[in-house]
Protein backbone atom coordinates (compact mmCIF):
# COMPACT_ATOMS: atom_id res chain seq x y z
CA UNK A 1 0.00 0.00 0.00
CA UNK A 2 1.37 3.65 -0.82
CA UNK A 3 0.15 6.41 0.17
CA UNK A 4 -1.41 8.86 -2.91
CA UNK A 5 -1.93 8.09 -6.86
CA UNK A 6 -2.93 10.95 -9.28
CA UNK A 7 -4.54 9.85 -12.32
CA UNK A 8 -6.08 11.50 -15.37
CA UNK A 9 -4.14 14.62 -16.09
CA UNK A 10 -4.72 15.75 -19.23
CA UNK A 11 -1.45 17.28 -18.60
CA UNK A 12 0.85 16.12 -16.51
CA UNK A 13 3.94 18.74 -16.21
CA UNK A 14 6.82 17.29 -14.75
CA UNK A 15 9.39 19.32 -15.64
CA UNK A 16 11.40 16.75 -15.62
CA UNK A 17 11.81 15.97 -19.71
CA UNK A 18 14.93 16.09 -21.67
CA UNK A 19 16.66 18.40 -24.45
CA UNK A 20 17.92 21.79 -25.15
CA UNK A 21 14.16 23.25 -25.99
CA UNK A 22 12.13 24.28 -23.07
CA UNK A 23 9.21 22.49 -24.31
CA UNK A 24 11.15 19.20 -24.16
CA UNK A 25 12.44 19.81 -20.80
CA UNK A 26 8.65 20.28 -19.36
CA UNK A 27 8.57 16.60 -20.06
CA UNK A 28 4.85 16.60 -20.66
CA UNK A 29 2.49 13.46 -20.09
CA UNK A 30 -0.76 13.44 -21.60
CA UNK A 31 -3.33 11.20 -19.57
CA UNK A 32 -0.51 11.08 -16.46
CA UNK A 33 -0.25 9.83 -13.53
CA UNK A 34 1.94 9.50 -10.46
CA UNK A 35 2.56 7.61 -7.27
CA UNK A 36 3.49 9.51 -3.67
CA UNK A 37 4.95 7.56 -0.90
CA UNK A 38 6.06 8.96 2.18
CA UNK A 39 6.07 12.18 0.83
CA UNK A 40 8.07 12.02 -2.25
CA UNK A 41 7.22 10.53 -5.72
CA UNK A 42 7.92 6.95 -6.51
CA UNK A 43 6.15 6.32 -9.95
CA UNK A 44 5.30 8.48 -12.79
CA UNK A 45 3.84 7.42 -16.22
CA UNK A 46 0.61 7.13 -17.98
CA UNK A 47 -2.82 6.39 -16.13
CA UNK A 48 -3.31 3.28 -18.52
CA UNK A 49 0.11 2.43 -17.36
CA UNK A 50 -0.23 2.89 -13.96
CA UNK A 51 -3.85 0.23 -13.80
CA UNK A 52 -0.89 -2.58 -15.01
CA UNK A 53 1.05 -2.16 -11.86
CA UNK A 54 1.29 -3.72 -9.33
CA UNK A 55 1.70 -1.43 -6.75
CA UNK A 56 -1.11 -2.14 -4.58
CA UNK A 57 -3.83 -0.40 -3.52
CA UNK A 58 -3.32 3.54 -2.51
CA UNK A 59 -4.68 5.03 0.67
CA UNK A 60 -6.03 7.92 -1.22
CA UNK A 61 -6.43 8.06 -5.66
CA UNK A 62 -6.66 12.24 -6.74
CA UNK A 63 -8.48 12.25 -10.15
CA UNK A 64 -7.96 15.32 -11.70
CA UNK A 65 -10.80 14.83 -14.13
CA UNK A 66 -8.71 15.87 -17.58
CA UNK A 67 -7.18 18.77 -15.91
CA UNK A 68 -3.42 20.42 -15.58
CA UNK A 69 -1.18 19.04 -12.94
CA UNK A 70 2.19 20.73 -12.52
CA UNK A 71 4.47 20.79 -9.61
CA UNK A 72 4.55 22.76 -6.62
CA UNK A 73 5.44 26.58 -7.23
CA UNK A 74 8.55 27.36 -5.91
CA UNK A 75 8.57 31.31 -5.25
CA UNK A 76 12.55 32.25 -5.08
CA UNK A 77 12.13 35.82 -4.15
CA UNK A 78 10.17 37.56 -1.60
CA UNK A 79 9.74 40.48 1.49
CA UNK A 80 7.08 38.42 2.99
CA UNK A 81 7.72 39.34 6.47
CA UNK A 82 6.95 43.13 7.14
CA UNK A 83 4.87 45.22 9.23
CA UNK A 84 2.20 47.66 7.57
CA UNK A 85 1.64 49.25 4.12
CA UNK A 86 2.59 51.63 1.57
CA UNK A 87 -0.26 52.02 -0.60
CA UNK A 88 0.03 55.61 -1.09
CA UNK A 89 3.51 55.42 -2.49
CA UNK A 90 1.86 53.93 -5.90
CA UNK A 91 0.42 57.23 -6.30
CA UNK A 92 3.53 59.11 -6.23
CA UNK A 93 5.27 56.61 -8.65
CA UNK A 94 1.76 57.45 -11.00
CA UNK A 95 2.75 61.08 -10.47
CA UNK A 96 6.42 60.78 -11.47
CA UNK A 97 8.39 59.96 -7.96
CA UNK A 98 11.17 56.95 -8.62
CA UNK A 99 11.54 54.15 -6.32
CA UNK A 100 15.12 55.57 -5.20
CA UNK A 101 13.55 59.28 -4.61
CA UNK A 102 11.19 58.24 -2.56
CA UNK A 103 13.58 55.72 -0.48
CA UNK A 104 15.87 59.38 0.01
CA UNK A 105 12.71 60.95 1.25
CA UNK A 106 12.76 58.46 4.25
CA UNK A 107 9.73 56.70 2.27
CA UNK A 108 10.07 52.84 0.75
CA UNK A 109 12.71 50.61 3.05
CA UNK A 110 12.95 53.11 5.57
CA UNK A 111 8.82 53.35 6.58
CA UNK A 112 8.40 49.89 6.51
CA UNK A 113 11.70 49.38 8.88
CA UNK A 114 9.85 52.39 10.91
CA UNK A 115 6.56 50.26 10.96
CA UNK A 116 8.45 46.93 11.39
CA UNK A 117 10.45 47.92 14.49
CA UNK A 118 7.28 48.82 16.46
CA UNK A 119 5.57 46.09 15.25
CA UNK A 120 5.42 42.84 17.83
CA UNK A 121 6.36 39.55 16.18
CA UNK A 122 2.80 38.34 17.28
CA UNK A 123 1.45 41.09 15.29
CA UNK A 124 3.82 40.44 12.09
CA UNK A 125 3.18 37.52 11.91
CA UNK A 126 -0.45 37.39 11.82
CA UNK A 127 -0.20 39.54 8.40
CA UNK A 128 2.17 37.66 6.81
CA UNK A 129 0.37 34.65 7.43
CA UNK A 130 -2.43 36.74 5.63
CA UNK A 131 0.30 36.82 2.50
CA UNK A 132 1.65 33.75 2.67
CA UNK A 133 -2.28 32.25 2.44
CA UNK A 134 -2.35 34.15 -0.84
CA UNK A 135 0.26 32.54 -2.64
CA UNK A 136 -0.56 29.02 -1.04
CA UNK A 137 -3.91 29.81 -2.78
CA UNK A 138 -2.20 30.41 -5.81
CA UNK A 139 -0.25 26.89 -6.10
CA UNK A 140 3.12 27.86 -4.34
CA UNK A 141 4.34 24.78 -2.22
CA UNK A 142 8.05 26.84 -1.23
CA UNK A 143 8.69 30.40 -0.27
CA UNK A 144 11.79 32.26 -0.01
CA UNK A 145 11.40 34.45 2.22
CA UNK A 146 13.38 37.63 3.09
CA UNK A 147 14.82 39.59 6.34
CA UNK A 148 15.82 43.11 5.66
CA UNK A 149 13.28 45.28 7.69
CA UNK A 150 14.34 45.23 10.95
CA UNK A 151 17.80 46.61 10.02
CA UNK A 152 19.49 46.15 13.56
CA UNK A 153 19.75 42.95 15.57
CA UNK A 154 17.27 42.51 17.82
CA UNK A 155 14.51 43.56 14.86
CA UNK A 156 16.46 41.13 12.19
CA UNK A 157 16.35 38.57 14.66
CA UNK A 158 12.75 38.44 15.47
CA UNK A 159 11.76 38.96 11.59
CA UNK A 160 13.93 35.39 12.03
CA UNK A 161 11.87 33.96 14.26
CA UNK A 162 8.53 35.25 12.73
CA UNK A 163 9.72 33.44 9.84
CA UNK A 164 10.12 30.22 11.89
CA UNK A 165 6.83 30.78 13.24
CA UNK A 166 5.01 30.47 9.68
CA UNK A 167 6.83 27.02 8.90
CA UNK A 168 5.31 25.97 11.63
CA UNK A 169 1.94 27.13 10.85
CA UNK A 170 1.53 27.18 7.13
CA UNK A 171 1.70 23.56 5.99
CA UNK A 172 4.35 24.64 2.97
CA UNK A 173 8.36 25.00 3.26
CA UNK A 174 9.68 28.38 3.84
CA UNK A 175 13.37 29.42 3.14
CA UNK A 176 14.74 32.13 5.11
CA UNK A 177 16.83 34.81 3.62
CA UNK A 178 19.05 37.08 6.27
CA UNK A 179 19.08 40.37 4.35
CA UNK A 180 21.56 42.36 6.00
CA UNK A 181 22.14 45.25 3.59
CA UNK A 182 18.82 46.67 2.54
CA UNK A 183 19.36 50.17 3.66
CA UNK A 184 20.87 52.41 5.46
CA UNK A 185 19.08 52.98 9.45
CA UNK A 186 18.74 56.96 10.04
CA UNK A 187 20.47 56.09 13.42
CA UNK A 188 23.55 55.46 11.60
CA UNK A 189 25.99 58.00 9.30
CA UNK A 190 27.23 56.03 6.65
CA UNK A 191 26.46 52.83 4.60
CA UNK A 192 30.10 52.32 5.29
CA UNK A 193 29.02 52.25 8.92
CA UNK A 194 26.25 50.73 8.71
CA UNK A 195 28.29 47.83 6.42
CA UNK A 196 30.65 47.52 9.03
CA UNK A 197 28.07 47.51 11.99
CA UNK A 198 26.15 44.36 9.58
CA UNK A 199 29.35 42.53 9.39
CA UNK A 200 30.52 43.13 12.93
CA UNK A 201 27.69 41.97 14.87
CA UNK A 202 24.70 41.08 12.65
CA UNK A 203 26.13 38.41 10.73
CA UNK A 204 27.93 36.34 13.26
CA UNK A 205 24.55 36.24 15.70
CA UNK A 206 22.39 35.31 12.89
CA UNK A 207 24.70 32.49 12.01
CA UNK A 208 24.70 31.25 15.60
CA UNK A 209 21.15 31.71 15.84
CA UNK A 210 18.52 29.09 16.80
CA UNK A 211 16.36 30.19 13.66
CA UNK A 212 19.96 30.39 11.18
CA UNK A 213 18.77 31.42 7.74
CA UNK A 214 20.15 29.09 4.57
CA UNK A 215 20.82 32.52 2.62
CA UNK A 216 22.67 36.20 2.89
CA UNK A 217 21.36 38.95 0.42
CA UNK A 218 22.69 42.14 0.05
CA UNK A 219 21.06 45.04 -2.08
CA UNK A 220 23.75 46.24 -4.98
CA UNK A 221 22.62 49.16 -5.95
CA UNK A 222 23.77 52.81 -6.77
CA UNK A 223 22.72 55.27 -3.47
CA UNK A 224 21.85 52.29 -1.40
CA UNK A 225 25.52 49.64 -1.31
CA UNK A 226 28.20 49.83 -3.29
CA UNK A 227 29.92 47.13 -5.18
CA UNK A 228 32.80 46.88 -2.48
CA UNK A 229 30.54 47.42 0.47
CA UNK A 230 28.18 44.00 -1.11
CA UNK A 231 31.53 42.28 -1.67
CA UNK A 232 33.04 42.79 1.36
CA UNK A 233 29.45 41.62 3.32
CA UNK A 234 29.04 39.00 0.80
CA UNK A 235 33.04 37.39 1.98
CA UNK A 236 32.27 37.56 5.58
CA UNK A 237 28.57 35.64 5.03
CA UNK A 238 30.41 32.81 3.46
CA UNK A 239 32.85 32.50 6.17
CA UNK A 240 30.42 32.10 8.52
CA UNK A 241 28.87 29.15 6.49
CA UNK A 242 25.87 31.11 4.75
CA UNK A 243 24.91 30.77 1.03
CA UNK A 244 24.74 34.20 -1.07
CA UNK A 245 22.29 36.02 -2.77
CA UNK A 246 22.21 39.29 -4.23
CA UNK A 247 20.12 41.96 -5.49
CA UNK A 248 21.42 43.24 -8.57
CA UNK A 249 21.24 46.07 -10.73
CA UNK A 250 17.79 46.75 -10.43
CA UNK A 251 17.64 50.81 -12.00
CA UNK A 252 21.82 50.77 -12.72
CA UNK A 253 24.38 49.01 -13.89
CA UNK A 254 26.23 48.74 -10.40
CA UNK A 255 28.31 45.65 -11.10
CA UNK A 256 25.68 43.60 -9.40
CA UNK A 257 25.94 40.78 -11.50
CA UNK A 258 29.29 40.34 -12.33
CA UNK A 259 30.11 40.71 -8.63
CA UNK A 260 27.25 37.27 -8.11
CA UNK A 261 29.50 35.66 -10.30
CA UNK A 262 32.79 36.75 -8.45
CA UNK A 263 31.00 35.62 -5.06
CA UNK A 264 29.73 32.60 -6.43
CA UNK A 265 26.22 33.74 -5.77
CA UNK A 266 23.92 31.01 -6.07
CA UNK A 267 21.13 33.56 -7.54
CA UNK A 268 21.48 37.74 -8.68
CA UNK A 269 18.18 38.73 -8.69
CA UNK A 270 16.25 41.97 -10.89
CA UNK A 271 19.43 42.31 -13.23
CA UNK A 272 17.16 45.26 -15.15
CA UNK A 273 20.01 47.15 -16.06
CA UNK A 274 23.07 44.44 -16.07
CA UNK A 275 25.82 44.83 -18.73
CA UNK A 276 25.98 41.86 -20.67
CA UNK A 277 29.20 40.98 -19.37
CA UNK A 278 28.12 40.56 -16.15
CA UNK A 279 25.37 38.12 -16.92
CA UNK A 280 28.09 36.31 -19.13
CA UNK A 281 30.07 35.73 -15.61
CA UNK A 282 26.98 34.46 -14.25
CA UNK A 283 26.61 31.95 -16.69
CA UNK A 284 29.89 30.76 -16.30
CA UNK A 285 29.47 30.47 -12.78
CA UNK A 286 26.10 28.95 -13.14
CA UNK A 287 24.49 31.60 -11.06
CA UNK A 288 20.83 31.63 -11.90
CA UNK A 289 18.59 34.71 -12.48
CA UNK A 290 15.81 35.87 -10.93
CA UNK A 291 13.73 38.12 -12.52
CA UNK A 292 11.17 40.05 -11.34
CA UNK A 293 8.93 41.55 -13.46
CA UNK A 294 6.10 42.53 -11.04
CA UNK A 295 8.46 44.85 -9.63
CA UNK A 296 9.21 46.34 -12.83
CA UNK A 297 5.56 46.98 -13.37
CA UNK A 298 4.79 48.72 -10.30
CA UNK A 299 8.02 50.79 -9.91
CA UNK A 300 7.66 51.63 -13.34
CA UNK A 301 11.28 50.26 -14.46
CA UNK A 302 12.17 48.55 -17.53
CA UNK A 303 11.67 44.98 -18.01
CA UNK A 304 14.69 42.90 -17.28
CA UNK A 305 16.38 41.69 -20.91
CA UNK A 306 14.93 37.63 -20.80
CA UNK A 307 15.84 36.64 -23.87
CA UNK A 308 19.40 38.60 -24.01
CA UNK A 309 19.79 36.59 -20.56
CA UNK A 310 18.28 33.15 -21.77
CA UNK A 311 20.92 33.36 -24.94
CA UNK A 312 23.95 33.55 -22.61
CA UNK A 313 23.14 30.44 -20.82
CA UNK A 314 21.78 31.84 -17.71
CA UNK A 315 18.79 29.53 -16.40
CA UNK A 316 15.89 31.99 -15.71
CA UNK A 317 13.58 31.89 -12.26
CA UNK A 318 10.75 33.86 -11.78
CA UNK A 319 9.48 35.18 -8.30
CA UNK A 320 6.91 37.68 -7.00
CA UNK A 321 9.09 39.76 -4.98
CA UNK A 322 6.22 40.34 -3.03
CA UNK A 323 6.60 42.66 -0.34
CA UNK A 324 5.03 45.96 0.66
CA UNK A 325 6.21 48.26 -2.45
CA UNK A 326 5.07 45.28 -5.17
CA UNK A 327 2.79 43.67 -3.19
CA UNK A 328 2.18 40.76 -5.84
CA UNK A 329 0.81 37.48 -4.94
CA UNK A 330 0.38 35.56 -8.44
CA UNK A 331 2.68 33.79 -9.58
CA UNK A 332 0.70 33.34 -12.72
CA UNK A 333 0.03 36.94 -12.99
CA UNK A 334 4.21 37.27 -13.01
CA UNK A 335 3.85 34.42 -16.16
CA UNK A 336 1.42 36.52 -18.06
CA UNK A 337 4.23 39.35 -17.18
CA UNK A 338 7.11 37.26 -17.84
CA UNK A 339 5.29 36.76 -21.49
CA UNK A 340 4.12 39.65 -22.74
CA UNK A 341 6.29 42.47 -21.44
CA UNK A 342 9.88 40.26 -21.59
CA UNK A 343 8.85 37.88 -24.46
CA UNK A 344 9.97 34.68 -22.51
CA UNK A 345 7.20 31.34 -23.70
CA UNK A 346 4.97 29.94 -21.53
CA UNK A 347 7.17 27.10 -21.05
CA UNK A 348 10.02 29.56 -20.37
CA UNK A 349 8.16 31.15 -17.60
CA UNK A 350 6.56 27.52 -16.18
CA UNK A 351 9.88 27.14 -15.48
CA UNK A 352 10.59 29.84 -14.08
CA UNK A 353 8.29 28.88 -11.20
CA UNK A 354 9.44 25.49 -10.80
CA UNK A 355 12.53 23.96 -11.97
CA UNK A 356 14.74 26.62 -12.29
CA UNK A 357 13.46 28.09 -8.95
CA UNK A 358 14.20 25.39 -7.21
CA UNK A 359 18.30 26.01 -8.50
CA UNK A 360 17.82 29.51 -7.09
CA UNK A 361 16.94 28.30 -3.89
CA UNK A 362 19.69 25.17 -4.37
CA UNK A 363 17.23 22.88 -3.71
CA UNK A 364 17.38 19.78 -6.62
CA UNK A 365 14.54 17.88 -5.20
CA UNK A 366 11.81 20.53 -6.06
CA UNK A 367 10.32 22.38 -8.82
CA UNK A 368 9.44 18.97 -11.07
CA UNK A 369 7.65 15.63 -10.65
CA UNK A 370 10.09 12.32 -10.69
CA UNK A 371 11.53 9.77 -9.01
CA UNK A 372 12.69 10.66 -5.74
CA UNK A 373 10.84 14.61 -6.02
CA UNK A 374 9.22 16.21 -3.27
CA UNK A 375 5.30 15.12 -3.51
CA UNK A 376 4.84 18.59 -3.99
CA UNK A 377 1.75 19.37 -6.94
CA UNK A 378 -1.02 21.68 -8.03
CA UNK A 379 -4.41 20.99 -9.82
CA UNK A 380 -5.41 23.60 -12.10
CA UNK A 381 -8.89 23.98 -13.83
CA UNK A 382 -7.04 24.60 -17.04
CA UNK A 383 -6.99 22.11 -19.85
CA UNK A 384 -2.77 22.92 -20.12
CA UNK A 385 0.36 24.74 -19.11
CA UNK A 386 -0.42 27.59 -21.93
CA UNK A 387 -3.00 28.53 -20.66
CA UNK A 388 -1.35 29.60 -17.33
CA UNK A 389 -0.19 32.93 -18.66
CA UNK A 390 -2.97 33.07 -20.97
CA UNK A 391 -5.85 33.54 -18.47
CA UNK A 392 -4.78 36.52 -16.43
CA UNK A 393 -6.25 37.43 -13.31
CA UNK A 394 -8.58 34.26 -12.48
CA UNK A 395 -8.54 32.20 -9.79
CA UNK A 396 -7.62 28.28 -11.37
CA UNK A 397 -6.29 26.56 -8.96
CA UNK A 398 -8.46 23.65 -7.74
CA UNK A 399 -5.84 21.87 -4.95
CA UNK A 400 -2.20 22.38 -3.77
CA UNK A 401 -0.26 19.41 -2.23
CA UNK A 402 3.04 19.36 -0.21
CA UNK A 403 4.58 16.06 0.30
CA UNK A 404 1.56 14.49 -1.02
CA UNK A 405 -0.24 16.00 1.57
CA UNK A 406 -3.14 18.60 0.53
CA UNK A 407 -2.74 21.57 1.96
CA UNK A 408 -5.31 23.83 0.22
CA UNK A 409 -8.37 22.94 -1.94
CA UNK A 410 -11.31 25.59 -3.57
CA UNK A 411 -13.72 22.46 -4.06
CA UNK A 412 -16.63 21.63 -1.51
CA UNK A 413 -16.93 18.64 -0.16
Amino acid sequence: MYDLALVNAAELVTCNGSGKAEEDRLGVIRDGAFVVDDGRVVWVGTTKELSRKAFGKARRTIDARDNLVTPGFVDPHTHLVFAGSREDELERKVRGESYTSILASGGGILRTMRDTRRASAARIAQESMERLTQLVKNGVTTIEIKTGYGQRLADEMKLLDVISRLSRMSGVELVPTFLGLHATPSEFKSSKEYVDYAIREMLPAVARAKARPIFSDCFCEEGVFSRDECSKYLRASRELGLACKIHADEFSESGGASLAAEARCVSADHLGKSDPSGIQAMASRGVTAVLLPGTSLISGIGYANAPEILAAGCSVALGTDLSPNSWVESPQFVMSLACGGMRMTPAQSLLGFTRNAAQAIARDDLGFLGIGSAGDFVIHSLPGYRFLPYRVGGQYVQKVFRGGREVFSSMEG
